[in-house]
């Protein structure tokens, strides 16, 4: 094929020049996309025992990260680029990791002797290749999903990318002469850092826009410490690509349907619903929307969405499009809310508000949903069957008979749905739940996957529930010594006669910056303790 011949070369020699960054990414979990499927009627495969294909997988992180949580399952990752996979198969033989298999592999050239797959993943690829390519990886989909099967699809989407394609332009027309790669991205956060600082709105109509994109990529910058060089494969591969067409979702589930397939959803539930929206705009969205899909693209020019991350599953799938409280009793919860006390008149039910981290809020005055998410909090970040939960909040409130105690499960499911309608971080449904802990133990170990990569010199890591946490120079100190050999006294004494000592690390206090005087060691120990807690807290710690 032309692209074959004229174009895979070159793309796989801009990968070779400079490798994409090898990074997990929360969406593509298994869980998470079984758990939409679930939601719009589907009957998907066991996370636990799946077959998962990565297509453009970089280094196979992502599927590392996966296949270290789910042993039973099975992962396939394919790059085109020999120098990304070598670098995955040395880590995989560092690790030890049997059930992960990677390929250099040109997507043109697949074909089923891969098997057939559960889910299949393609991160970062759509947007970015020529539609022969497109084509071929919608193709591959039909062929290798297993009849309850469910592939994602990210791409950059309009209306928003056509702020971001204005963007490119500029950072093309002023970088695109400069011939070495990281040069040319260099210059093209110059121009970057140029318009965000260029003045107010009334000069410069999109300042605002120029800033928080500024901000963005900075903050991806210092997340990387001092790896200018991986932040800048960012650029060079997703911005200043030679290739980069945002859709419409009509324009996707166009495509989509031409080969047999079909649009299940996205992986934010919450984006395929107006919930969050005032009463009026989702009214007229209502009211003018013929379908489903059509209704999702309202709501893409309302928000004007820049980035989507598709589901698809086969035609012959039937899909509800209405989740059940049925489904909703069949999830592991998990919730960060924050609770906070409604003023009411005296005479009226205790009513709670819980709020996401994002802002986002439930209020109720239903009190078995008031104690099960208040239970969720206090075992954060642990997975909660529903069942379990609601034995436990029917405890807390009092038991009466089993016609209120489905009453009340019907309550709570309705409020979980309702909550996770608004926003996923307000309530977390998955279809898997990993063995964390919340407490220590003597002798804490931390997820292999996590000081593998601390030793990498990576600060973003990826934790047991497939997250980024940020990590700080002391932190990586800590996480590397919980390998279940050390008690946290041991911990802090190596802490104290070491790095503390030369001068290399300091005591943080609150509001305060380091001190170079040594602390006492009953400080450093509960300095210690405190930070491991957090790491339970950050599901960083196994069970």
């Amino acid at each position: 094929m032309s692209w074959q011949n004229e174009n895979a070369a070159a793309l796989t020699l801009s990968y070779e020049e400079v490798p994409y960054d090898g990074l997990t990414h929360s969406e593509t979990h298994p869980s998470l996309l079984a758990t939409v499927g679930a939601l719009m009627g589907m009957t998907p495969a066991p996370v636990e025992g799946c077959r998962v294909l990565e297509i453009g997988c970089a280094q196979g992180y992502n599927l590392m990260a996966m296949a270290l949580g789910l042993p039973d399952s099975q992962f396939v990752g394919i790059d085109i680029a020999p120098g990304q996979i070598a670098a995955g198969r040395a880590a995989l033989a560092e690790l030890g990791v049997p059930n992960v298999c990677l390929y250099a592999l040109d997507l043109m050239d697949v074909d089923d002797s891969l098997g057939h797959f559960d889910y299949i993943i393609a991160h970062g690829f759509f947007s970015w290749v020529p539609q022969p390519v497109r084509d071929r990886l919608l193709a591959l989909c039909r062929q290798l999903l297993t009849p309850n099967g469910i592939a994602y699809i990210s791409y950059n989407a309009y209306p928003g990318g056509h702020f971001m394609n204005a963007l490119r332009d500029g950072m093309l027309f002023h970088a695109g002469r400069i011939e070495a790669p990281l040069e040319r991205a260099e210059a093209a956060r110059g121009w970057i850092d140029l318009l965000a600082e260029t003045g107010e709105a009334r000069t410069v109509p999109y300042s605002g826009f120029y800033k928080a994109y500024r901000q963005l990529i900075h903050d991806y910058r210092e997340h990387l410490g001092d790896e200018a060089g991986r932040s800048n494969a960012g650029l060079l591969h997703d911005e200043l690509e030679e290739v980069n067409r945002p859709f419409y979702l009509r324009e996707f589930v166009q495509q989509v349907e031409a080969v047999g397939l079909q649009y299940l959803g996205d992986t934010e539930f919450a984006s395929m619903l107006a919930s969050n929206l005032p009463a009026n705009v989702a009214e007229v969205i209502q009211r003018s929307a013929r379908s489903r899909v059509e209704a999702e693209q309202y709501l893409d020019f309302v928000r004007n969405r820049m980035f989507r991350r598709s589901l698809i599953c086969h035609q012959a799938v039937q899909l509800s499009g209405r989740p059940s409280m049925q489904t909703v009793e069949s999830f592991w919860l998990s919730s960060n809310a924050r609770a906070e006390r409604v003023e009411r008149p005296a005479d009226s039910r205790p009513t709670w508000k819980y709020i996401s981290p994002d802002g986002s809020s439930l209020s109720t005055d239903h009190p078995v949903t008031i104690a099960a998410f208040d239970y969720l909090g206090e075992v954060w970040p642990r997975r909660v069957a529903f069942a379990d939960l609601m034995q436990e909040a029917a405890r807390r409130v009092g038991r009466t008979n089993r016609s209120t105690d489905q009453r009340n499960s019907q309550g709570v499911a309705a409020n979980v749905l309702k909550a996770y309608s608004i926003s996923p971080l307000l309530i977390e449904l998955h279809r898997h739940a990993p063995s964390l802990i919340t407490t220590l133990s003597p002798r804490p170990v931390a997820s292999p996957w996590a000081r593998w990569q601390v030793r990498q010199n990576s600060r973003s890591i990826c934790n047991l529930v497939h997250k980024r946490v940020l990590l700080d120079e002391p932190d990586s100190f800590l996480l590397l010594r919980l390998d279940g050999s050390r008690t946290l006294d041991e911990i802090s004494q190596e802490l104290l006669g070491g790095p503390m000592q030369e001068g290399r690390l300091f005591l943080k206090e609150k509001g305060k910056p380091g001190r170079n005087a040594l602390p006492p060691a009953a400080q450093v120990l509960q300095a210690v303790r405190d930070r491991v807690e957090w790491f339970a807290l950050a599901a960083l710690l196994e069970g």
